[in-house]
């Protein structure tokens, strides 16, 4: 019995493989590698990052040949005189839409202005008096089938460039400068 022992301990010895790897020295190696690595990009570092000689000097070398002067600290004022531009009422909507995904209605109502330059007022009111029912209905269209997402932004900025695009293909000119929404609210029923 004594001998069964031995052989199979003999033999467990012999199934288990030795451990993988040198133990020390594969640590040791992995070490000296990563070292190098290490050294490698700080030498390069230095050489490609400017020294803080080397930056003052080009510092003061950008000083020398643009030297500040009193209206560049001052805040800059527009060269050209601006154009006055005039509010024009498109009208009050008051919409209800409704919204299958959450089995609700939103009710909207708001004011909408167009800003247009002073000089194109004139042919501005008479392209919307021929187009007035068009550039309701793309208004309509747009404040229906906007999100809430897009109804809940502070600056109904979406909204806004939407109209602007519409109002302006319609017009088949670029008159409109911005949209103005006033008297904006929704209620989510």
């Amino acid at each position: 019995m004594a001998d069964d022992t031995a052989q199979t301990a003999e033999t467990t010895d012999q199934a288990t493989p030795p451990p993988a790897g040198g133990g020390l020295a594969t640590y040791l190696k992995a070490a000296i590698v990563v070292g190098v690595i290490v050294v490698i990009e700080c030498v390069a570092a230095y050489f490609l990052l400017p020294s803080s000689e080397k930056a003052t000097a080009m510092a003061e070398l950008a000083v020398q040949n643009d030297p500040p002067q009193l209206t560049d600290l001052e805040p800059a004022e527009e060269e050209e005189e601006e154009v006055s531009t005039v509010e024009i009422d498109l009208d009050a909507f008051n919409v209800s839409s409704y919204q299958p995904a959450t089995n609700t209605t939103l009710r909207i109502d708001l004011h909408i202005y167009a800003v247009v330059d002073q000089e194109n007022e004139a042919e501005f009111l008479t392209l919307f008096e021929k187009h007035r029912h068009r550039i309701r209905e793309q208004i309509l269209v747009i404040i229906r089938s906007a999100e809430l997402g897009d109804l809940t932004d502070a600056g109904l900025g979406l909204i806004k460039r939407r109209i602007l695009d519409k109002v302006n293909k319609t017009l088949e000119k670029p008159l409109v400068e911005r949209i103005i929404v006033s008297d904006f609210s929704f209620v989510e029923q």
